[in-house]
């Protein structure tokens, strides 16, 4: 999942691209978040990938409170979700015989989401494919043996936050973790007297406020490793206020015209011909967790469950005369 910050390019660049703007975003919300201070930009490493912050806030919100309230953010939801932490609760949960087990918050949180997803989507959606994953050279052990047990073997119990473990279902939540890690962190930097800023993990974004000069937080979506084709416009960018936008595809791990990412209703790896697939939401958690989602289905039953869903969403499609898009129902009404 990639995109490229565009806070640097002029309205003039943006203008030969396609634009996709918040609906119903209104002038004087915009401007009551508006700070007289510098950018301030910071970044570092986390979660297999790294990290990136443009931020506006007073002075007397300290770089060092700032990175300290970041890294405590990535450090819990490595320890709750990871696949690559032997000792995180996922892999203490994965380990585990069957029977109910206590979960933190946030995993509940994440889990409930991702099976939620699944069932929504038939199962294409997949959080319990942590053993094919691995089976496959994609996890962290590599040729170990896979599970007959998946999600629909998981049960949920709200009132006490358990989940039952089947006995042998291994999750793999790194689909939809990250996305949940960018809406914790926005919700530090707000804490934290931060009202403006784009913060990205891994190509997962989200958005709020505006910068010094009044305008948006402007986010280039990167969906294919094709150029657009000639009659496409040469870049889609988004102006991420209160917006998150999360992407999934292949286009940078394919490997021999096939997927890393696997299809849940047969465990294979993909081999169509969509690229990627952005998701513009509220909530970076689904988000990230649906453009995975609609990536596995493809681009027509893609395209048909973002439209149930009211899900804004691109979807990029290798042609041979290169990229191609296509915008969900709820996308197309933000074209500006």
């Amino acid at each position: 999942m990639s995109a490229d910050n565009k806070n640097d390019d002029g309205a003039g660049s943006r203008a030969a691209g396609r634009l996709l703007i918040p609906v119903g975003l209104k002038p004087s919300t915009v401007r009551a978040s508006r700070i007289d201070a510098p950018i301030r930009r910071l970044s570092g490493a986390t979660m297999g990938t790294c990290w990136s912050l443009d931020f506006v806030a007073r002075e007397s919100v300290a770089n060092t409170a700032v990175v300290t309230a970041l890294e405590e953010t990535f450090a819990q939801v490595i320890g709750e979700m990871s696949g690559w932490e032997s000792g995180s609760d996922l892999c203490r949960f994965n380990r585990a015989e069957a029977g109910w087990r206590d979960l933190p918050p946030g995993f509940y949180h994440v889990l409930s989401r991702a099976i939620e997803i699944a069932e929504l989507t038939g199962g294409a959606y997949d959080p319990s494919l942590g053993a094919r994953v691995d089976a496959i050279g994609f996890g962290p052990d590599a040729g170990q043996g896979e599970s007959d047990k998946g999600w629909r073997d998981i049960r949920l119990d709200p009132e006490t936050r358990r989940a039952f473990q089947p006995g042998g279902v291994s999750l793999d939540l790194s689909s939809i973790a990250k996305g949940h890690a960018v809406d914790l962190c926005a919700v530090r930097l707000k804490a934290l007297g931060a009202p403006s800023f784009l913060m990205e993990i891994g190509g997962e974004f989200v958005g709020e406020g505006v910068k010094p000069d009044g305008s948006p937080w402007w986010v280039e979506l990167q969906l294919s490793e094709l150029r657009p084709a000639p009659d496409e416009p040469a870049h889609t960018d988004v102006a991420l206020v209160g917006l998150a936008a999360a992407t999934s595809g292949d286009f940078v791990r394919r490997r021999d015209g096939v997927s890393h990412i696997l299809d849940g209703r047969t465990g294979e790896q993909l081999t169509g011909g969509l690229s990627g697939v952005s998701v513009l939401h509220e909530n970076a958690m689904k988000a990230d967790g649906w453009a995975t989602a609609l990536f596995v289905l493809g681009p027509e039953a893609g395209v048909e469950m973002a439209d149930t869903q009211e899900l804004a969403a691109v979807f990029a499609l290798r042609t041979p005369e290169g990229a191609r898009f296509r915008l969900s129902r709820k996308a197309a009404e933000m074209l500006g």
